[in-house]
């Protein structure tokens, strides 16, 4: 495993994290063309006090799938531009978190977040698609911030969702979840269910200490973003055994509970690329 990590390259990675953004645009593009994004969007429009607009999930789906084309060709630099702009298009479910209420009263509020779990998400998101583009247009300024931003993103989820993993309403929230998967169900022939939460939350908050550790210990640093890696890639099997996904339109399409896992495709790649930049960087002072 260790003589794998110490081949990656940047040039390589940029590759599989092309894969798995375009991966979770594809996926998540199809259900912008049903009526159900249709009422969901212009049911967010009308809470921030803006008139509902029907056909905004399919704009954003054709963005979306337009942003696919350009990860196959972002060396062109109309792909670029584009993959530039859906970066700047997913820095809107962020601001969300200041104009939508995402936090749970129960727990009394911030920072106990709720439907928000999956907005965090976008940051890292939008530091892969600006690191994608930059990368290949060579803009060092904008790399250097797409990487800090990819590395925030990780240990923003990480720590908050993993926090989050100490309350008895993420417990049971995750239950479903985690009995349904082969990788995770073990935990509860161990632990109760809140117990197994304090399992998971404790290997979430395990890899950002490690994360944090970066300036004093490296391999602490490299062991925390594998088990950011290992954990983004081990949610996906949510989305087979859950099922996170439907077929009443006759082929299979992610539910709102998969395209919050399939989001994790994204906190991937960045752990990936994040790797390979650590041991190019060990590589360069050797």
């Amino acid at each position: 495993m260790s003589n794998i990590l110490k081949h990656l390259s940047v040039a390589n990675t940029i590759v599989i994290a092309r894969i798995l953004l375009a991966s979770f645009l594809l996926l998540t593009a199809m259900p912008r063309f049903t009526a159900n994004d249709s009422s969901y969007f212009s049911q967010q429009l009308l809470e921030v006090g803006l008139p509902a607009l029907p056909w905004l999930g399919v704009v954003i789906g054709f963005v979306q799938l337009l942003t696919v084309i350009a990860l196959l060709k972002p060396r062109q630099r109309w792909a670029q531009v584009l993959i530039y702009l859906y970066a700047g298009l997913a820095t809107v479910p962020l601001l969300m978190m200041f104009t939508h209420p995402v936090w749970l009263d129960s727990l009394g509020g911030f920072p106990a977040i709720g439907a928000g779990q999956g907005l965090i998400k976008y940051l890292g998101i939008v530091g892969l698609a600006l690191f994608i583009s930059s990368f290949y247009s060579g803009n060092k300024t904008i790399n250097q911030l797409a990487e800090k931003l990819m590395l925030t993103g990780i240990v923003l989820v990480m720590l908050w969702i993993g926090g989050m993993k100490f309350t008895q309403y993420e417990a049971d929230g995750i239950e479903g979840l985690m009995r349904t998967s082969p990788l995770f169900s073990w935990i509860y022939d161990l632990f109760s269910v809140l117990h197994g939460s304090y399992f998971i939350g404790v290997i979430e908050l395990i890899a950002v200490a490690g994360i944090a550790l970066l300036p004093w210990s490296k391999n602490a640093y490299i062991a925390g973003l594998c088990i950011a890696a290992l954990t983004f890639a081990a949610t996906q099997t949510f989305v087979i055994s859950l099922p996170a996904y439907e077929t009443s339109m006759g082929f299979a399409m992610l539910t709102g509970s998969g395209q919050f896992i399939v989001k994790d495709l994204a906190l991937l790649a960045c752990s990936i690329i994040l790797l390979a930049k650590v041991f190019e960087s060990s590589a360069s002072e050797d």
